[in-house]
């Protein structure tokens, strides 16, 4: 079984134990907050008070068999330095932690962290994507500028085979798996598969990619929009003349 040390709880520290707490890992929480730790008592994670973060009180803190760190000491900048810094030393094989600006992250990488993150600059962008196109349902950043989308299958597209596609030529992206409609599970595709209506993709690649297919549909369901607008716009002048012509 996977030991997993979570060395501060914030914001971010907190929604990782708890997605951590539904899987079979041992857990070790890491805190100076005594009413954090008490928190989590009746959980299957073991607390461990850290009053003053240094490499001694980590050391007797973080057993050899450690697996994984995942570092979140809010504003702390010189603590998450300080423990990323220790757990390289100690070759830790995964180190994550949370940074508060670029040049924190550069320091943290140089120091030994294995990935930095920005939790709220993340959740921010998935969320902002998702409000710019309605055709993106979920948006997941995996590195400076790759990404793994799920997003609606265009209309053209139904009917043909994913052979025939040509994503990866048109756009530069990879089709991973594919369901059909809101509630089904993704399930993998060959290149014989044949596109049906309602059908969702989880695709990989190039962030901009992923902007320019969205583009796309976007401007496909505008113009759908438009030619529906005009047809509606000319059967209400069709009918206003036809009755205009049959009053006395």
């Amino acid at each position: 079984m996977k030991q997993i040390a979570i060395l501060g709880l914030g914001h971010f520290g907190k929604s990782v134990l708890e997605e951590l707490l539904e899987l079979n890992v041992e857990v070790l929480i890491l805190d100076k907050d005594k009413e954090v730790i008490d928190g989590y008592k009746d959980s299957s994670a073991h607390g461990v008070i850290l009053n003053i973060l240094t490499v001694e009180t980590l050391r007797k803190a973080l057993p050899e068999s450690i697996d994984a760190v995942v570092i979140d000491t809010g504003k702390r900048i010189e603590a998450s330095i300080l423990a990323a810094s220790y757990c390289a030393k100690r070759h830790i094989k995964t180190i994550i932690a949370k940074a508060e600006t670029e040049s924190h992250a550069e320091i943290l990488e140089l120091v030994g962290a294995t990935k930095v993150v920005f939790p709220n600059r993340e959740a921010a962008k998935r969320v902002t994507r998702q409000i710019i196109s309605s055709a993106l349902l979920n948006y997941i950043p995996i590195g400076a500028d790759l990404v793994i989308a799920e997003m609606e299958i265009p209309p053209d597209l139904v009917g043909k085979r994913l052979a025939d596609s040509h994503l990866r030529e048109k756009y530069g992206l990879n089709l991973l798996s594919i369901r059909n409609g809101g509630d089904g599970e993704f399930l993998s595709c060959g290149p014989d598969y044949v596109f049906k209506t309602q059908d969702i993709g989880l695709f990989f690649g190039a962030d901009h990619a992923v902007n320019r297919f969205t583009d796309d549909l976007s401007a496909d369901e505008d113009h759908k929009n438009i030619i529906s607008k005009l047809f509606a716009l000319g059967a209400s002048r069709f009918f206003a003349l036809r009755k205009g012509r049959a009053s006395p």
